[in-house]
């Protein structure tokens, strides 16, 4: 098989198993199971590729990379602990926006973007250990950043994985963190259907919105979430949560072959977003830290120098100036020291800027 396209195929096997939890009808007293599965925003996103490759004329994982890399850049996350709503001292945020980061790590993944990659399995690292995940479950982390360093894309998708896998085991291992484990399946399902209908919304058609329907998976998170510590249950985030589930249930509960409708694409996405917001309420930035930014806006420096630059021409003492000899000799002794250090703070900047338009606009 063309390895180009095992990654496809890899994600396929992935969106048939979800597919059977979130669309087929269950047997007649047929028993199943209440645990929330290893979900991933993967599975959605090969959905509506394969929906969509006909119409936008793709038949490769390279043709949809520049629209994953537009889609994480648009929707990834700042997930350092710091910015996590309760400063990373709160649990329950930081166990939801871990599941938010595993799925901006996918969709940095399916853009090619190392950098992102790697920033995402960074934090994921970091409030994984927050959380109580010792190195020995977070070994796959490293890994994940050095395929995606070697664009061993595959090796980097199965990795991503494997780390998912090992934390979320290891929660559900230990009694008393296992609501931890519900809480990163419902960030990560939560971010992923912010992502998706997103895409759903610019380009609805019947069958692309039907990728929407999942009724029995929305069962299984409000069962989960009811089921959740009373502790837990008093946050204000998850109680809002808990209220919507039935309203989302009600409205992707759509018929075997019928269209979820646009405006309920819509309030999906707006419900979605909402939540994210108030998990991780800051993008990403990778130039300089949020603060220094707003700080470096607000300061008026220019103004003030303004003021002793209109003052100097009308002073007589300038013709002064470039007679001393001074002014020649500075230049010449820190020049070679000033280029070089333009020249190291220059080399990230092409990393920055997206690689070209692409095919949806998604905000």
């Amino acid at each position: 098989m063309n390895t180009k396209n095992v990654l496809t195929s890899a994600g396929l096997s992935l969106l048939l198993a979800a597919s059977s939890v979130a669309q087929d009808a269950p047997h007649e007293g047929r028993q199943h199971d209440t645990e929330l599965p290893q979900i991933s925003v993967i599975d959605k996103l090969l959905a509506v590729e394969a929906s969509l490759n006909a119409k936008k004329h793709r038949s490769s994982e390279e043709e949809w990379s520049r629209d994953y890399e537009d889609l994480y850049q648009r929707s990834q996350r700042n997930g350092q602990l710091s910015m996590v709503n309760g400063g990373g001292k709160n649990d329950t945020m930081n166990a939801l926006a871990l599941g938010i980061k595993a799925s901006d790590a996918v969709l940095a993944l399916k853009g090619r973007d190392v950098e992102g990659l790697n920033m995402a399995s960074e934090q994921i690292e970091q409030i994984a250990l927050k959380l109580g995940a010792s190195k020995k479950e977070l070994g796959m982390a490293d890994t994940v950043k050095r395929y995606a360093d070697g664009k061993r894309w595959l090796d980097a998708f199965m990795a991503l994985g494997f780390l998912q896998r090992n934390v979320l085991y290891y929660l559900k291992e230990n009694p008393e963190k296992k609501p931890q484990a519900v809480l990163i399946i419902l960030g990560g399902w939560m971010q992923g259907g912010r992502c998706v209908t997103s895409v759903i919304e610019k380009e609805y058609t019947d069958e692309v919105s039907n990728i929407l329907r999942e009724p029995r998976l929305v069962d299984l998170f409000k069962k989960n979430v009811d089921d959740l510590p009373p502790e837990i249950l008093k946050d204000p985030l998850i109680q809002d949560i808990a209220k919507q589930l039935p309203e989302i249930r009600k409205r992707v509960a759509v018929g075997f072959h019928d269209p979820v409708k646009l405006e309920d694409v819509k309030w999906l996405h707006q419900t979605f977003n909402g939540f994210v917001m108030r998990i991780l309420p800051k993008p990403e930035s990778k130039d300089a830290p949020d603060k220094p930014a707003t700080t470096a806006d607000t300061t008026p420096p220019p103004a003030t120098v303004t003021t002793p630059a209109a003052t100097t021409p009308a002073t007589p003492a300038t013709p002064a100036k470039p007679a001393a000899p001074v002014a020649e000799i500075k230049p010449a002794t820190p020049a070679p020291v000033a280029k070089p250090a333009v020249a190291t703070h220059e080399a990230p900047a092409p990393v920055a800027p997206p690689k070209s338009k692409p095919w949806w606009q998604f905000w």
